[in-house]
């Protein structure tokens, strides 16, 4: 392991700083702490975009929508679907707004970021209902939110990258939306190391501790969003358990190096093509569980933010030429007016 030298100069800040971990905090507490440390690290800069706020009133009761659009856009937009992470306990809309800008600006799609309800006050299967159901409601109001059905994507990070994967299987199983392609971020792919269950991968022992996501934390993480902990081993949070992981779209997996999440990711991509998903994995040299909010502080983070970027534009754009043009654009984070240490 080459633990990227900005990420380790941020892990020795925090320990410095001292301070309980995110599990030994109240539950708002760790919200309120998770939303500071993107703020704090995360991607160096506000894009315009508009944002269209959707009550849950508005959609089906329990989830709300904040659209991301792309300023100067006309007609039917391509659109990311995107599923944030906090292991099912924390992250909003709040926590990942200066993200989903940078989402929306850089790939010029719609982002529709999904709000669905949270443990403790919402155990599962509520994350993976919301999930579902904000497929279907997308999938009857494409045309009026300014989407083009044809060109949807997926996207998920951590426990996020779950639930993308229930919406995915979900979307093809009703035939309510067809999805361009999956793009999953270290995703949760298997609770049993967590709950007490076998297996251990091998990465879950390596960083167990003091990596930025401790295995502690998402065995804390699990408890409080599982009733019980055989719930554990159930196929929407066990994926490899799901019996028609065939029908999942492209899937591209990208995991990093230095993440007790790694090789869980790894194994669900030879799952997938097992299954004979089109699928690849990634594993991010140095890189930290959370890698996506730490660009503004690694410039290697910011270009591998920017690479999925550029992954998810070309799945989406109709011709190569969009791709091609965005791939001359962001060459380094220079060309986007970005300096990071």
């Amino acid at each position: 392991m080459t633990l990227d030298p900005a990420l380790r100069r941020m892990l020795d800040r925090s320990q410095a700083a001292g301070g309980p971990p995110l599990q030994d905090m109240a539950v708002e507490d760790a919200r309120s702490a998770m939303r500071a440390m993107f703020r704090n690290n995360g991607y160096p800069v506000r894009h315009e975009v508009e944002v269209v706020h959707i009550a849950a009133s508005e959609c089906r009761g329990t989830f709300d929508i904040h659209l991301y659009r792309p300023e100067g856009t006309e007609g039917p937009q391509p659109a990311i679907i995107y599923f944030h992470g906090g292991g099912f306990v924390l992250g909003d809309a709040e926590t990942y707004d200066v993200h989903s800008r940078a989402l929306a600006h850089l790939t010029q799609a719609v982002v529709v970021f999904v709000g669905y309800r949270l443990a403790p006050e919402h155990p599962f299967p509520a994350a993976v209902e919301d999930a579902a159901d904000a497929m279907e409601w997308l999938a009857g109001r494409a045309e009026t939110l300014g989407l083009d059905p044809d060109r949807f994507v997926l996207m998920g990070e951590s426990a996020g990258g779950n639930l993308a994967v229930n919406a995915a299987l979900h979307a093809h199983r009703t035939n309510c939306l067809s999805l361009r392609s999956l793009a999953l971020i270290y995703p949760v792919t298997d609770m049993r190391p967590f709950t007490g269950v076998d297996p251990i991968y091998p990465s879950v022992e390596t960083y167990a501790k003091g990596m930025n996501l401790d295995a502690d934390e998402m065995r804390w993480f699990c408890q409080t969003y599982l009733k019980a902990p055989d719930e554990g081993v159930l196929p929407e949070n066990t994926l490899f358990f799901q019996p028609d992981l065939h029908l999942l779209p492209p899937t591209r997996i990208y995991n990093a190096e230095c993440d007790p999440l790694r090789d869980m990711g790894l194994a669900f991509a030879t799952r997938l093509i097992e299954a004979g998903v089109e699928a690849q994995a990634e594993c991010l040299p140095g890189m930290l569980h959370s890698f996506m909010c730490h660009g503004g502080i690694s410039s290697r983070a910011l270009r591998h933010f920017f690479c999925i970027v550029e992954d998810i534009s070309a799945s989406l754009a109709r011709s190569g030429a969009h791709h091609d043009r965005f791939r001359h654009t962001l060459t380094s984070p220079l060309d986007a007016g970005l300096r990071v240490s």
